[in-house]
């Protein structure tokens, strides 16, 4: 793979720089959890406007059903041209078009410019080719910069480098060697946190780890399914029914594994509804799980004080609700205080801890969620393959 600095001249090159600003907007800007994400990136754009290049730069953002202003990136422009003093940026209202090709063509050397969101157009999220040739008439150089989304099979992730000579950003370069590392070369005693949603892919990820591991603590959907398969009653729980055959299976017998003994409850998801702790096996049909309970808590906290190694995904309940937060604080707070290397990636679970003040007692915090759970799990990602091709 051609890193950043393997380019030979960057001075009036115009480069199609894909990065991940996929942020939570909050009140029409962007939340102070999605400015981290941003800053992650400077170190990219700052290099190729000090080499002189013209730079050009490709996102997402959400899920929009057409050319819907709500997932405009005007409002990352905004916090962009706060956060990077060195550049000079701009803004096009199009991806491709007559508009946005003039303002390219303006460009001097060392200024930027993002685009509007991709995925405003159906062909992106498609890999469609002929999307993807014309997105690289744009530029003379291809720079990925988006682990976050290099999980993608996409136009702007693994199509573009079909057209146009291709190289990693520093930050896609600074996550290949930090989690391949972990991945190959975890400190032991390791232990493995799996909460949130996308039980898919941290099921993968738990088997694994499983035999490299001396503690696998499990939440969330993961945790609900996994109990749901051993026959225990989870009321209304968001189970994964396409793995629950496959759950049970699964060998839970290890001594270092370990799901909830007993949670936090709740007769509604969107406020303290019946508030309750419940031992496992004992919850209600018209309850939903929403945190992990006091005694799970002292036990996972028990697991990671002797660990020297902490891999977390995902945070353990509900923690836009100060009621089902407690669980994640108090894993964040022991991870925290513990001497050990402690890795932790995805949005929700970041977004928690920029919140509670916690993101910098961690060693390494990916941009990536489902991209961190896929390459740590041994799978090749379609966008790093293609700049390997």
């Amino acid at each position: 793979m051609r890193m950043l600095k393997d380019i030979p001249e960057l001075k009036g090159q115009r480069v199609l720089v894909r990065v991940d600003f996929n942020v939570p907007l909050k009140d029409g800007a962007v939340a102070r959890m999605g400015e981290w994400r941003l800053r992650a990136v400077l170190p990219t754009l700052s290099f190729l406007s000090e080499c002189g290049a013209k730079i050009i730069i490709l996102s997402h953002l959400g899920r929009p059903k057409g050319h819907d202003l709500n997932y405009s990136l005007y409002s990352v422009f905004e916090c962009l041209k706060k956060i990077w003093p060195l550049g000079k940026i701009f803004f096009s209202h199009e991806v491709l078009g007559v508009l946005a090709e003039k303002q390219i063509k303006k460009l001097k050397n060392s200024e930027a410019i993002l685009l509007e969101n991709l995925r405003f157009h159906k062909e992106e999220e498609a890999n469609d080719q002929d999307f993807a040739k014309k997105l690289s008439q744009l530029g003379d150089i291809f720079v990925n910069d988006a682990f976050a989304a290099s999980h993608r099979v996409h136009a702007s992730i693994v199509g573009l480098p079909k057209h146009l000579e291709s190289y990693a950003g520093f930050l896609l370069e600074k996550e290949i060697t930090i989690l391949s590392t972990v991945r190959s070369q975890p400190r032991r005693p390791l232990v493995l946190v799996m909460g949130g949603a996308k039980a898919e892919t941290k099921l993968k990820l738990v088997k694994e780890f499983l035999n490299k591991s001396e503690g696998i603590l499990l939440g969330g959907v993961l945790a609900n399914t996994l109990l749901y398969a051993r026959g225990l009653g989870v009321g209304r729980s968001v189970v994964d029914q396409e793995l629950v055959e496959e759950s049970k299976k699964f060998n839970l017998t290890s001594n270092h594994f370990h799901l909830p003994v007993d949670v936090v409850v709740s007769k509604s998801l969107a406020r303290p509804d019946g508030l309750a702790v419940r031992p496992v096996g004992k919850i209600e049909p018209d309850e939903f799980i929403m945190d992990i309970g006091p005694d799970t808590v002292a036990l996972f906290e028990k697991v990671i004080e002797n660990a020297r190694m902490v891999i977390w995904n995902g945070s353990l309940g509900l923690t836009e609700i100060p009621a089902f937060k407690k669980g994640s604080r108090a894993v964040a707070e022991v991870m925290a205080q513990s001497r050990g290397e402690k890795i932790v990636g995805g949005g929700d679970l970041v977004g928690f801890l920029t919140e509670e003040n916690l993101m910098d007692k961690m060693t390494y915090v990916s941009t990536g969620g489902a991209a961190m759970l896929e390459f740590l799990a041994g799978d090749v990602l379609p966008g790093i393959a293609a700049l390997e091709a």
